[in-house]
């Protein structure tokens, strides 16, 4: 396991016990090298508040560079964020399709096949 997986893994653990900010601490550095998971975590923690601010624009802009470098997850997270809104950022059922679409592609298992649009 190299060292950014294992930064992962740890702040992983981290917001799974609830302890936030410490997670966010470890995975900011990463976010800056342009890690896909790092930025995954960033964009989730943005998306519902977990140690920051809700704030959607901030959700969708790391998590669309997280998707972008072809984390799953965080595709799958945008799309449920075009599905629903968020402050700051309108449903938008094209571009919930849209990500759906590229959780899939990009091996995405949170639901069966039929239910990504």
């Amino acid at each position: 396991m190299n060292d950014q997986s294992r930064i992962i893994k740890e702040a992983f653990e981290l917001f799974e016990s609830e302890q936030y900010e410490k997670g966010l601490y470890l995975i900011l550095p990463l976010v800056e090298q342009g890690n896909a998971k790092a930025l995954g975590m960033l964009g989730l923690a943005y998306q519902v508040g977990l140690g920051v601010e809700l704030d959607g624009p901030l959700a969708v802009k790391y998590l669309q560079q997280a998707a972008e470098l072809g984390d799953s997850t965080s595709a799958h997270n945008l799309g449920t964020i075009f599905v629903t809104g968020l402050p700051g950022v309108k449903s938008d059922a094209q571009k919930a399709k849209y990500f759906y679409d590229l959780a899939k592609e990009l091996g995405a298992k949170f639901a069966d096949d039929e239910w990504y649009m």
